[in-house]
């Protein structure tokens, strides 16, 4: 006969460091600074501020063309005060599709209430690889710190690349099941 005996021991003492746990709501904790900016009818095209990304998904769908050399934009909406953008991982989701296989240039600034550039926190990281078909494409990169001017912006700038190697156009889709948006990874837990 064989006796198998199980010894549990257990010990309480206490560690190093505390973890505080803060909750909020996914809004709270997703995207630049306290949101996710997601592309609307209203933005995409504009090239100054009054075409601004919304805070919530939108409930319509739709697109937009970005031909090669052409440039479209998304804008968070405006900071009523001066904030700063720490120094840290952003992330563009964007549903496209080209007209050939290829990437997007994108370009991140922080803008004055006209729409001036005031700050450059990411300059020409290219979009992960667009296919032929819709789909979703993730592009994550280091942005550097900076400031945005109280009435200023964040401003995204979408380039279609010039060149004969390069897609003649981009479909950039938005809305219900197709959101496109930008946001900053942020930190749940603090020590």
């Amino acid at each position: 006969m064989i006796v198998l005996i199980f010894i549990i021991i257990t010990t309480t003492g206490s560690y190093a460091a505390t973890v505080g746990v803060t909750t909020s709501t996914a809004s709270q904790r997703s995207g630049t600074l306290t949101n996710v900016y997601y592309e609307t009818a209203n933005g995409a095209t504009g090239s100054t501020p009054s075409t601004n990304t919304a805070l919530t998904p939108p409930t319509g769908t739709g697109s937009y063309s970005v031909t090669r050399g052409s440039s479209a934009y998304l804008w968070s909406p405006q900071f009523a005060g001066s904030a700063v953008v720490p120094a840290q991982t952003w992330v563009l989701i964007m549903w496209v599709k080209g007209s050939s296989t290829g990437t997007m240039s994108v370009t991140v600034t922080t803008t004055n209430s006209s729409g001036t550039t005031q700050s450059t926190v990411v300059s020409g990281v290219s979009t992960g690889s667009i296919s032929t078909s819709e789909g979703q494409v993730m592009t994550t990169f280091a942005g550097a710190q900076a400031t945005i001017p109280a009435n200023g912006y964040i401003k995204v700038t979408l380039l279609a690349p010039t060149g004969s190697g390069n897609p003649t156009s981009f479909t950039v889709y938005w809305g219900t099941g197709q959101l496109t948006d930008f946001q900053v990874m942020l930190s749940v837990l603090s020590t």
